[in-house]
């Protein structure tokens, strides 16, 4: 019989669906790579990676690490130079026309690009990430502009507003942004929509605008106690840290318009119920992997779901650290913040 693979070999399989050539691969202590278009089928190869390393350890035997990458953003870049011709003016355009909002043809800040029901939105480049620094940019815009607003039919003229608030349209959002914009409105006294642009804008023919919705809401907090047993450090009696989800609210961006209303309100009763997967890394970097220090996750057989965490994470010397926390939904998106402890 032909060898197929030997232990050196790379196993490859691009559209991994639920991660069988994966698992298959390192039962067997082969090199795998998977990719896959559909980012709830990397989710759901995450959760079987693993539950297979979890079922390895029990079984006394030695596992692997691995990390989940983002590649690029070569599908917005397709439509971009397919659809758009590369223009970036056509890309706000075709996103406000969308979000059915009016475009500013002569704006007073070149930040503001469109209005909708009294508010301004700035549309986010193609290829961004809508960081905190744009966020106060944007927003300090809207406050040079006081109680006056922009009538696109008087061809950018003030025309008098009752309310300070802009929409902020992207396709990808910095980390932590939504607790820092909540600062910058207590501050400015402006009122910052977070909106992910979502992906059915690019499908061909589309006609109807899909639902834009407000990026997820995420917070949690660090719990810490005295460590016990051979996590005890002696010498310094350093307490073990957790986290403990305190709420959670998804965009429902994915959810079928249909069933959009049934779910805003349980979704607002019970966050944490749309909560699929959620992770730790006790020690982050800015421009670091995330290591998967903890993790749980709902099962087909088991839907339970810790909120605090039990790895009892003791470090190895005082200091300020900080840990980054990771949600991923039952819709298959992501939402990380940050939180920083001392010990």
């Amino acid at each position: 019989m032909k060898r197929l693979c030997g232990a050196s070999d790379l196993v490859t399989d691009v559209c991994c669906g639920n991660g069988t050539t994966g698992a298959v691969a390192e039962r067997l202590g082969r090199r795998w790579i998977m990719s896959d278009l559909g980012r709830f089928a990397i989710h759901t190869s995450r959760k079987r990676l693993i539950e297979l390393q979890r079922t390895l350890h029990d079984e006394g035997q030695s596992y692997r690490a691995f990390d989940v990458y983002n590649l690029g953003r070569y599908e917005r870049q397709w439509w971009q130079k397919d659809r758009l011709h590369g223009a970036e003016e056509e890309h706000r355009r075709v996103v406000l026309e969308f979000f059915k909002a009016e475009v500013l043809t002569n704006a007073p800040n070149p930040l503001l690009h469109g209005r909708k029901a009294g508010a301004f939105c700035h549309v986010d480049g193609i290829d961004g990430v809508f960081t905190r620094t744009e966020a106060k940019a944007v927003a300090e815009a809207v406050v040079a502009l006081g109680n006056v607003g922009v009538s696109p039919a008087s061809g950018g003229r003030p025309a008098h507003r009752s309310t300070m608030e802009v929409a902020c349209l992207a396709w990808e959002f910095e980390m932590e942004l939504r607790q820092h914009t909540l600062a910058l409105e207590a501050e400015l006294g402006v009122r910052i929509k977070l909106i992910p642009i979502p992906r059915e804008i690019m499908e061909k023919n589309r006609k109807n605008p899909p639902p834009f919705l407000e990026m997820a809401v995420l917070e949690a907090e660090a719990v810490c106690r005295k460590a016990e047993g051979k996590r005890l450090k002696d010498e310094n009696k350093m307490p073990a840290v957790d986290i403990k989800l305190t709420k959670f609210l998804p965009s429902l961006a994915e959810v079928p318009s249909k069933e959009l209303e049934a779910l805003k309100e349980r979704a607002v009763k019970s966050g944490f119920d749309f909560i699929d997967f959620w992770a730790v890394d006790f020690d982050w970097h800015p421009g670091k992997p995330f290591n998967h220090h903890w993790q749980d996750y709902r099962t087909r057989k088991d839907r339970a779901l810790k909120t605090v965490s039990d790895a009892g994470h003791v470090y190895e010397k005082p200091g300020k650290f900080m840990l980054c926390v990771k949600v991923v939904d039952v819709f298959g998106c992501d939402t990380s913040i940050t939180v920083e402890v001392k010990v």
